[in-house]
């Protein structure tokens, strides 16, 4: 199981690499880069954080992968993958920063049917599973709570610049939609 646990958050990196920083794509409008950089610096710092007591460390490397670390890899698991649905989903509408392509479009099929941001539910979902794999309570702390905060605060600012971008069409989805899980 501890192979599970390193395959799914190698993926989930290697993933979000990719997406933040190797993927390129063109859009017309560029809403928002600031809030990817905020939330770049309070992940860096949760995890930072995290891994840094030197009693997380001399716990983690002796500590046998029991029935938190099984739960919590499950758990990561569902972060990761509802994170690729969603990112699937926008296919090429799904980019790094926040922004709008030419043909301005609202996406609200598969998981945007109902919730308006999977891939930020996904992301709080796997380090929530982190947290619970560290079993460790400042760690799991760092590791769940600055992430959590980074990604509301994406999500609010993003909301925001929708607004402004589809008004009433992006009003009424909100409505008819939950902003998490």
């Amino acid at each position: 199981m501890r192979y599970v646990f390193w395959l799914t958050v190698f993926f989930w990196w290697a993933l979000d690499f990719y997406i933040l920083v190797l993927k390129r794509n063109s859009y017309s409008k560029i809403l928002d880069k600031k809030s990817k950089f905020i939330v770049t610096i309070l992940i860096f710092l949760g995890v930072a954080l995290a891994v840094s007591p030197e009693n997380f460390r001399a716990i983690w490397r002796t500590r046998d992968f029991g029935l938190f670390q099984i739960v919590g890899t499950f758990v990561v698991l569902t972060g990761v993958i509802l994170r690729l649905f969603a990112i699937l989903t926008l296919g090429e509408y799904f980019a790094p920063d926040i922004v709008v392509k030419s043909d301005k479009k609202l996406i609200q099929k598969g998981l945007y049917k109902k919730i308006r941001h999977p891939s930020y539910t996904g992301e709080i979902i796997a380090f929530l599973g982190l947290a619970i794999v560290f079993q460790h309570i400042p760690a799991s702390i760092y590791i769940s709570v600055l992430p959590t905060l980074a990604f509301v605060y994406r999500a609010f600012v993003e909301e925001q610049k929708l607004v402004q971008e589809f008004g009433d069409e992006f009003i009424e989805y909100k409505k008819r939609t939950r902003m998490f899980i």
